[in-house]
């Protein structure tokens, strides 16, 4: 049987912010924000985003450029699709909509800008691409398999079902922080600062063989690690790791006699990965030299 070709339900100008789009987009969720298409379940349709700033960044782009992103006018991805079932109702609140993605890809002319993030593991897309989807509406399935977390019966939260991805890892170097902070400071059970510091003892670690802090940086923004928090009974202190596959690395970055091997793995770029922080919030400064 010949692949089905999906429908082009909502097309974009990677080359236009949002707000130039033909299709009306949305960067946020609300029953009173019409709906831009519509399809059946069962129908396998195509739909392209833009990347989290609504197209405001391109691959030529300096820090400065970056610096000038309208945060107001940010993660307009998409238009809101309305989902009929198979007898044309639309979807209706206390419906479950299970969506299955069958493909994605970068939009021609815009590889760059695919190189994105993932809001969670293996969960949100905030990159410029297209998907190719389908859905199915299950009536009333949300009263029967989820449970509410707040005063109305919508006050749920999403489940996924993750893909049979490949390659799959079966070695994996685990980094721990708890929730101490570089000044010594004791967070209670606060895993976001156990997170962090997971990740920069990751971070310090690989700079060890010749990578720069802010290659290894942009490493964990794009490779296969997973994050998890992995205590929280040790009170006063969360615990949180950041594993990384082994096999990602052209050399064995386990620790061994003699110490790590260095050299022209280091690679210096100017001042393209610095920048300024111009915010109010808390800033840690990791003792080795990697601001955060």
């Amino acid at each position: 049987m010949a692949p089905r070709t999906p429908i082009p339900l909502i097309t974009v100008d990677h080359t236009k912010p949002a707000w130039e789009q033909e299709t009306p987009l949305h960067n946020r969720w609300h029953p009173d924000i019409p709906a831009v298409a519509e399809v059946k379940e069962g129908d396998l349709f195509r739909v392209e985003c833009l990347d989290w700033t609504g197209g405001q960044i391109k691959d030529d782009d300096s820090a400065e450029d970056v610096k000038k992103v309208d945060l107001s006018q940010v993660h307009y991805l998409s238009g809101p699709i309305r989902v009929c079932g198979a007898d044309g109702t639309p979807a209706q609140p206390g419906d479950l909509l299970c969506v299955e993605m069958c493909n994605l890809g970068p939009l021609p002319g815009d590889e760059w800008g695919f190189t994105g993030t993932f809001d969670r593991d293996n969960g949100a897309i905030e990159m410029s691409g297209f998907l190719e989807l389908k859905c199915e509406v299950l009536r009333g399935g949300t009263e029967q398999y989820l449970t509410p977390m707040g005063p109305s019966k919508l006050n749920v939260n999403p489940l996924f079902e993750i893909s049979p991805l490949e390659p799959r890892f079966s070695e994996w170097l685990v980094f721990e922080g708890i929730s101490v902070d570089e000044t010594g400071r004791q967070h209670y059970l606060d895993a976001t600062v156990a997170y962090k510091r997971a990740v920069l003892n990751c971070i310090d670690y690989l700079s060890k063989f010749g990578w720069t802090k802010q290659q290894v940086y942009l490493l964990l923004s794009c490779c296969p690690c997973e994050g998890r928090i992995s205590g929280i009974v040790d009170v006063p202190n969360a615990v949180a790791t950041l594993a990384i596959p082994i096999a990602i690395f052209d050399i064995d970055v386990r620790p061994k006699k003699g110490g790590p091997p260095t050299g022209p793995r280091l690679m210096t770029r100017g001042d393209v990965a610095k920048c300024t922080y111009d915010g109010q919030g808390v800033t840690f400064r990791n003792p080795c030299g990697c601001g955060h």
